[in-house]
């Protein structure tokens, strides 16, 4: 039976789990891809040892993108917290998403993003993109714009395209700049 290094079992199996997808993403981020050998030679178990844990590389890096996606929330949370005007608060939104790239913190979801994941798993994923975009939602109905499904989806549209321009090598704080004066031009109130 092997060594336990936590209180519990199911504290080792999470504790286990973590190691996992923290080897999954920095084989990401060097090859833009994973393989479960490559996991298990980065984390030091034998490949079958990965497998009770993951049923194939799709569902590991599920997990990655899960685990980075969640992390981004948290991070939009924080940057719009206390913010009340609903441009104010789109406004930050935007910096802060364009800043997580700027940071290089998206790379991982791209990369993870290309990923064929199994029907559940891609459901949750598509769940967390709806919950980081819906702050956008919720700011632009507080704006009064009349359909601000659309909308949204416009500001999420330049926020995409400034990424991309970004990861190109453009000067962050000039996309930053460039994507926030775009967006709310765009998001004016039409009621």
């Amino acid at each position: 039976m092997p060594k336990i290094d936590a209180p519990s079992l199911a504290e080792h199996r999470e504790q286990r789990r973590d190691a996992l997808v923290l080897a999954a993403a920095s084989v990401m981020r060097e090859s833009g891809t994973v393989t479960m050998g490559a996991v298990a030679e980065r984390t030091g178990l034998s490949r079958s040892a990965v497998y009770e844990y993951y049923r194939s590389a799709s569902d590991l890096i599920a997990d990655v993108l899960v685990d980075e996606l969640t992390a981004w929330i948290d991070h939009l949370a924080l940057a719009i917290d206390g913010v009340q005007p609903p441009r104010e608060r789109l406004e930050a939104w935007i910096r802060a998403s364009l800043a997580y790239v700027a940071d290089g913190r998206h790379a991982l979801v791209r990369a993870a993003g290309d990923a064929t994941l199994p029907p559940v798993r891609r459901a949750q994923v598509q769940a967390l993109h709806r919950e980081l975009a819906a702050p956008v939602h919720s700011a632009l109905l507080d704006l009064g714009v009349m359909d601000a499904d659309r909308v949204a989806s416009y500001v999420w549209g330049v926020v995409e395209s400034a990424t991309r321009r970004i990861e190109a090598g453009r000067p962050a704080d000039d996309e930053i700049v460039a994507a926030i004066d775009f967006a709310l031009a765009g998001a004016a109130p039409t009621r």
